[in-house]
């Protein structure tokens, strides 16, 4: 079996996410991001079909994200968490903005940032 460097595809999947270009020349998946942390959106869909029209994408690739779905899902979740742009617009804070504020408060009161199973993990932000 071969050695796969998940490191390697998770770069893939960044420069994917950041570089994609809709029909009209946008940053498709950038302007998703954007739009997720205004809160317009909760989720991300990655289009497979924008996979396979990627110019600069290798078909194993794709061949190991279709049989290894799971495994790619969190791989594509820890490019997005690096990809993640400010907000650009105010936005009311819902119970869970709160919630989130009080728990990062909270976590930098108790260490002083060496240990990093202190930190909050990043699935818990996603939300």
């Amino acid at each position: 079996m071969k050695d796969l460097d998940f490191n390697r595809d998770k770069d893939i999947a960044r420069d994917f996410l950041s570089s994609f270009a809709d029909a009209n020349g946008e940053p498709k998946y950038m302007k998703i991001l954007q739009d997720v942390a205004n809160h317009k959106f909760k989720a991300i869909q990655i289009d497979l079909e924008d996979l396979f029209h990627y110019k600069d994408l290798d078909e194993d690739f794709l061949g190991r994200i279709t049989e290894n779905t799971r495994r790619y899902i969190g791989i594509f979740a820890d490019a997005i968490d690096e990809l993640m742009p400010e907000p650009t617009e105010a936005f009311p804070d819902d119970d869970q903005d709160i919630l989130m504020t009080q728990r990062s408060e909270e976590g930098t009161e108790n260490t002083d940032g060496s240990d990093p199973l202190q930190r909050m993990p990043p699935e818990i932000k996603r939300f």
